[in-house]
C-alpha cells in the first residue's frame, strides 16, 4: 500500500526503536523521510539501513537552534513538510525523593521543550492537510513507581497537543498524540541498571500487560503511519493508545 505517496516527513529521535520503525514504515508506504539523532554516526547507520527515501540531519531534539537548523534543512531539501513525528525522548527512572533538578530539567527539555521547539520551526513548513504526531506515554494515565518526571514529562506533552490543535487547526493542520506502553526499545538499555534489575522490572511490567508480552516497535510504526495519513484526517487532539491493553484493562 502506497497510501503515503509524496508525503515529506520527518522524524526525531529516528535512529533507532519507534522513531527508525516509523522511518521505515513510512517509506515503505511511499513518504520521504528526514530523522534526526545526536550523533553523526549512528544518523549515517540508520540512514545506510533505510536506503532511498531516507536522510539524515544531526540535531539535539532540546535544543531551539538545532530546531531552527533542522527547518533551514527541511526547506532544502523538500520545500515544505507533511508530517512531524516528535519521536525523540528519554527516560532516567528514579523514587520521587531522589530526583534532582538536573534529571528533572533534563527530561523536560528532551521530553516536551523539544516537541514544543520542533513544532514551533517546522509548523511553518506546513499547511492543510499536514500532520503533527507527538509520542507520548500511557504512563501519562498510571502511575509507576519511579516514573514521576517522565510520566509529567509526557502527560504535559499531552496537554500541549490540544493547545497546539487549538492554534495550528485554522491552518488545516491535525495535531495528534500516539501512547506506546510498554515496546522492545533500546531506551531500557540506555537506564544504567544491572541486567537482573531489568529483567526483574521487565517481568512486573509484563504481568500488567493484558497482552501479556512487551510490544514491537512496528506496532507503534503501524499506528504512526495511521495517523500521518489521510485515514485519520477526521481526528483532532486525540491520542491512540497502543499498549497491549494496560492502561485499558
Amino acid at each position: 500500500m502506497q497510501r503515503l505517496n509524496g508525503i515529506r516527513a520527518v522524524i526525531t529521535g529516528g535512529t533507532t526503536g519507534i522513531g527508525h520503525a516509523a522511518a521505515q514504515r513510512l517509506i515503505e508506504e511511499g513518504a520521504r523521510v528526514i530523522l534526526t539523532g545526536q550523533d553523526q554516526g549512528r544518523v549515517d547507520e540508520a540512514i545506510s539501513r533505510l536506503g532511498n527515501g531516507a536522510k539524515g540531519f544531526v540535531a539535539r531534539a532540546e535544543s531551539p537552534e538545532d530546531a531552527a537548523a533542522l527547518a533551514d534543512f527541511v526547506t532544502a531539501e523538500f520545500g515544505g513538510l507533511d508530517v512531524l513525528f516528535a519521536n525523540a525522548g528519554v527516560t532516567w527512572p528514579a523514587p520521587f525523593d531522589a530526583v534532582d533538578l538536573e534529571s528533572l530539567q533534563g527530561q523536560m527539555a528532551i521530553n516536551f521543550a523539544g516537541p514544543l521547539f520542533a513544532v514551533q520551526k517546522l509548523a511553518p513548513l506546513m499547511g492543510e492537510g499536514a500532520s503533527v504526531i507527538f509520542n507520548t506515554s500511557n504512563l501519562n494515565e498510571l502511575g509507576m513507581p519511579g516514573m514521576a518526571v517522565y510520566s509529567a514529562s509526557k502527560a504535559a506533552l499531552r496537554s500541549l497537543a490540544r493547545t497546539l490543535q487549538a492554534e495550528l487547526g485554522p491552518k488545516g493542520i491535525r495535531v495528534n498524540t500516539v501512547a506506546p506502553g510498554p515496546v522492545e526499545t533500546p531506551i531500557y538499555g540506555k537506564l544504567g541498571m544491572p541486567e537482573e534489575q531489568l529483567n526483574a522490572m521487565a517481568q512486573q511490567i509484563v504481568a500488567k500487560v493484558p497482552a501479556g508480552r512487551f510490544g514491537k516497535p512496528e506496532e507503534i510504526a503501524g499506528a504512526v503511519a495511521f495517523l500521518a495519513s489521510p485515514d485519520s484526517s477526521f481526528m483532532r487532539g486525540t491520542e491512540v493508545t497502543v499498549d497491549g491493553g494496560w492502561s485499558s484493562l
